[in-house]
């Protein structure tokens, strides 16, 4: 019992820790404060454990208990199965003979490209750079705090690495992945007709979401899964484990 119970403090307590660290270097998200949802429980358990043991004899502790048993079981399960098919998907070698690229936006500071951004734009270079003749379609609209649209922060990124602003096309109307697609799929088909082939650059864990995304819009879009930042990572798993679930339930893919 003894060694439960340091275990319950010392994973409950690096959960709490690691949502406190990302606070001060990352903007707050879900995933950021997931590990600290998860880990409160395990620590004030791990805390009052002799007390809380007698709780658990009674029926209502039972209950409680089983519960809580359950619900880590099943959620370590599913970061262990679906996060197996998101690391699958975000290594994908992309099909090399597309006819259009688009770059799904995040976040930006100002009218600065975050890490997360920068990333997602460096793999599209990469993959403009071996396919020459491809489309650019840089896809993010304005949201609060952002003084310009994402797909305009991301125009600036590529006109400054030398991209011909000839091959670049702006979708500024989006703001979800849904919204990137739909949005982006009009300019690519206006253009190029509706047999296109497609590719879709996003941060790692996101491509199998959003190519889950694309199939239920009955788009059919290969994905590049560019770097993560490195000390996101795990939080991004956890939080894009659960995403996918709620996605699944609401019927969006």
């Amino acid at each position: 019992m003894k060694l439960m119970r340091t275990v319950l403090i010392v994973l409950g307590g690096v959960m709490l820790l690691d949502t406190a660290v990302l606070c001060c270097l990352s903007n707050l998200n879900a995933g950021i404060v997931l590990p600290a949802i998860l880990g409160l429980p395990l620590l004030l358990i791990g805390l009052f454990f002799e007390p809380l043991r007698a709780f658990f004899r009674t029926r209502l502790g039972a209950v409680v208990k089983w519960a809580l048993i359950l619900g880590y079981g099943a959620y370590a399960l599913l970061l262990v199965v679906i996060g197996s098919l998101i690391y699958s998907e975000a290594h994908q070698t992309p099909p090399q003979d597309a006819d259009a690229i688009v770059v799904l936006g995040c976040g930006i500071r100002g009218e600065r490209v975050s890490l997360t951004l920068k990333y997602r734009l460096d793999a599209a270079l990469e993959y403009i750079g071996e396919n020459p003749d491809v489309l650019v379609v840089l896809s993010g609209g304005q949201g609060p705090q952002e003084d310009i649209s994402e797909a305009e922060a991301m125009y600036r990124y590529m006109s400054a690495r030398g991209v011909d602003q000839s091959r670049l096309r702006k979708e500024d109307k989006s703001t979800s992945t849904s919204e990137n697609f739909r949005y982006s799929m009009e300019i690519i088909e206006s253009e190029l007709g509706d047999n296109a082939n497609v590719v879709f650059v996003t941060t790692g864990f996101h491509v199998l979401r959003a190519e889950l995304v694309a199939a239920k819009l009955s788009i059919r879009a290969d994905g590049i899964g560019a770097s993560d930042v490195s000390y996101l990572s795990p939080n991004n798993y956890m939080r894009e484990t659960l995403v996918i679930v709620y996605y699944k339930l609401r019927g969006m893919i």
